[in-house]
């Protein structure tokens, strides 16, 4: 459903060394391919939307809240005050907590976290958090976000053929009523998609 629309590397990825209980949806991504990218290149890791390789999870957790102190204070400066679905400020737990990791880009600050905690009540949670901002919301679940990308990518490739062929009429229209985060990571596919 996804794959023929990104530029996937040749060979699934070996999830031997993950010390994380990888949430089934994710699990069937890296299967697939290691590393995933809208943009066939100059996406940088981050430009349209990327899955990075699970081989390091942790080093790109790090990366992405600079540092394991960048993480800490993260946590701290954002305990109930993550935005949820309708972007009000609620009591959710941050990202930057022990148990998630950041594995997903869809611009050179908004990346995608998701909880690898089975036992908490977040497993299987995205949120968004945007760097330059400082901001943190929810997102959807794992589940949902895969239905989501490959809405987006089907209502772009539409625009595409349409804008290419006048006679043509799109058929796929925008989702009402999903989060902020997804209208944004929603642009941005539909962005890299339409050049």
């Amino acid at each position: 459903m996804l794959r023929p629309h990104f530029h996937c590397s040749t060979r699934p990825a070996n999830m031997d060394n993950v010390k994380h209980h990888i949430h089934p949806a994710l699990s069937a991504l890296w299967n697939e391919a290691e590393e995933w990218h809208l943009l066939a290149s100059d996406h940088c890791d981050v430009y349209g939307f990327n899955v990075w390789s699970p081989a390091w999870l942790e080093e790109s957790t790090d990366m992405v809240f600079d540092g394991p102190d960048g993480r800490k204070k993260w946590a701290v400066e954002h305990k109930g005050k993550v935005a949820d679905e309708r972007g009000q400020v609620s009591r959710l737990e941050s990202c930057a907590s022990r148990g998630w990791v950041c594995c997903m880009a869809f611009s050179e600050f908004d990346y995608l976290v998701i909880c690898l905690a089975a036992n908490k009540v977040n497993y299987g949670n995205v949120h968004h958090i945007n760097t330059r901002t400082g901001k943190e919301s929810y997102c959807c679940t794992m589940d949902d976000l895969l239905l989501h990308l490959a809405y987006f990518v089907r209502e772009a490739k539409e625009r595409k053929m349409a804008e290419d062929n006048p006679m043509m009429k799109c058929t796929t229209k925008p989702r009402p009523g999903i989060s902020r985060p997804l209208k944004m990571l929603r642009r941005s596919i539909i962005d890299a998609l339409m050049r």
